[in-house]
């Protein structure tokens, strides 16, 4: 069992944006929600699960007008759907990673005071999922056509799971990366699990697949273009 500290958060990232260099704090939770079934008769209050839960993302840091920072990425758009994505505990093949996709609905707010910083924080209700996965392709430049290392789940799974990839900066002349997530039983024969949408420029996917996923998983790419460089992070949950 490890410890970990702020310095260890690999990303936050929100539908692309990278926010995590200019965010302070992160904490998400989740929650199950039981109703009351106290009878007549019970000398106990009995609560039993409603097999619904829901999900709280909260985030605090300081504010930036960048086109790539945490004002584009948060200002004015509660009410819309985001995949959210990032990591605690370092953003290595196969560490801990967190997804979330849907609509949010909550706060955003931005305050300054003063001698100090504008800071700007958010608190989000999810309308949807949360994924607890691991990374696939770990955060980082591609300039080219490739695959990633393999990931051993040790065991094959029955129940399907969601991809997601998140893909923060781009450039190049025409730059295009069709990203996927291919499973295999024995490490050497790999079949194709997911295919994301075509990426020209900043996106964020999450794409669900039913049914057995295999033992192995990695990531395969094709870049096109003139020039092209995508920054990019991909994860997997299982089901």
């Amino acid at each position: 069992m490890a410890n970990y500290g702020s310095n260890s958060v690999a990303f936050f990232i929100i539908n692309g944006y990278d926010v995590t260099g200019v965010s302070t704090t992160l904490s998400d939770v989740t929650t199950a929600s039981l109703e009351e079934t106290t009878g007549l008769g019970d000398a106990w209050q009995e609560q039993t699960s409603t097999g619904v839960r829901s999900a709280e993302l909260s985030a605090e840091g300081f504010y930036n007008d960048g086109t790539s920072s945490i004002d584009a990425a948060l200002s004015g758009s509660q009410q819309t759907s985001k995949v959210v994505s990032y990591a605690y505990a370092g953003g290595a093949l196969g560490t801990e990673m967190t997804s979330h996709a849907g609509v949010f609905a909550g706060t955003y707010s931005r305050g300054a005071t003063r001698n100090e910083l504008t800071k700007a924080n958010g608190t989000y209700t999810v309308s949807g999922t949360k994924d607890e996965g691991v990374v696939l392709l770990p955060l980082a430049s591609v300039t080219a056509t490739g695959t990633g290392s393999a990931q051993n789940n040790d065991a094959s799974t029955a129940s399907g799971g969601a991809g997601t990839l998140q893909v923060t900066t781009v450039t190049g002349t025409s730059p295009t990366a069709d990203v996927k997530i291919q499973h295999s039983a024995d490490n050497i024969t790999y079949a194709d699990l997911i295919t994301f949408t075509q990426a020209t420029g900043r996106t964020a996917q999450r794409t669900e697949v039913s049914g057995t996923v295999n033992q192995y998983l990695k990531v395969a790419y094709t870049i096109g273009g003139t020039s092209p460089d995508f920054t990019m992070v991909v994860g997997f949950a299982r089901g």
